[in-house]
């Protein structure tokens, strides 16, 4: 019974360490909403992606993970807002295989697009 219950542990350890490793070597784009309004939908449209962030609350941020497969391209996005114009556009640079890539896409209270990549 011990024998089984240290198996258990071990592979719960193994899966939790995989699964970690994973998250952090996968790239991934955040945006955050500092509009003063809430994000009604957001996305984002990469080479090989299509990433639906769904609502983002004032003042609160959504992450997705993205494939580390892509073409070279650019990050798309497009924000509809709750009372307000929809935003598009496109900002930043992809290219295959960017490990730990993060991208932070920032929509401001005059409703601008900052990208940074850290």
């Amino acid at each position: 019974m011990k024998l089984l219950i240290k198996i258990l542990i071990l592979i719960f350890t193994l899966l939790a360490i995989t699964y970690y490793s994973v998250m952090f070597i996968m790239p991934s784009i955040t945006i955050i909403n500092n509009t003063g309004v809430n994000i009604e939908q957001a996305e984002i449209t990469l080479p090989l992606n299509h990433l639906d962030f769904g609502a983002i609350v004032n003042r609160h941020q959504n992450t997705l993970h993205y494939s580390l497969e892509q073409n070279d391209g650019s990050y798309q996005y497009s924000f509809k807002m709750i009372g307000s114009a929809d935003i598009q556009g496109s900002c930043g640079y992809v290219t295959n295989n960017e490990i730990h890539k993060r991208v932070f896409i920032y929509v401001n209270d005059k409703f601008e697009i900052i990208c940074e990549v850290k």
